[in-house]
């Protein structure tokens, strides 16, 4: 029998910002942050939320999510929504204008940039397997050890946001 093919999760978000609708409708300034896998319909599929960045002295200041973009697992071509925050009932509160916090948080104080990305590397590597839990129909073995790192690299101000993106997710990998 033949092996299904579990696309990466990383991967993917690196496919779609090559992408078309990713040059053309999302700015260019904004970055990607940590996905949502989520069900539409009977389709599994990856919300990726994006944010703008700046330099403030030896930290990245970062500014609330901004928009997102939402694609089936396996095709970053197909849209399936596209959501632009600032225009959103109950995000009014919001000033895009301004810094929510900066980077590194406390919880990642003293680490490297190859530790850092080494642990990035980490959580995507989490995120395939419970893709592929979720496909095979089999438990995610690896919830709190996802959680743990998820929680660890999550940025504590822009995390409120991130649960009005998919509060299901979010609060089930990272119950801040």
């Amino acid at each position: 029998m033949q092996e299904m093919q579990i696309p990466s999760v990383y991967q993917l978000i690196r496919s779609f910002n090559r992408g078309e609708f990713r040059r053309k409708s999302i700015p260019q300034e904004l970055v990607s942050g940590w996905p949502a896998i989520r069900r539409l319909g009977k389709t599994l599929c990856v919300t990726i939320p994006y944010y703008a960045r700046g330099r403030a002295g030896d930290k990245t200041i970062l500014y609330p999510l901004y928009c997102s973009a939402t694609v089936p697992l396996g095709n970053p071509d197909m849209l399936l929504d596209y959501t632009v925050y600032p225009h959103q009932q109950g995000w009014q509160d919001l000033d895009w204008s301004k810094p929510v916090g900066s980077f590194p948080h406390e919880a990642l104080a003293g680490i490297g940039r190859k530790e850092y990305q080494a642990l990035c590397a980490r959580l995507y590597d989490y995120y395939d397997e419970m893709v592929r839990a979720i496909l095979q129909g089999k438990p995610f073995t690896a919830r709190e050890e996802m959680g743990a790192l998820f929680c660890r690299l999550m940025e504590p101000d822009q995390y409120p946001q991130y649960l009005r993106i998919d509060q299901r997710f979010y609060r089930f990998f990272c119950p801040i």
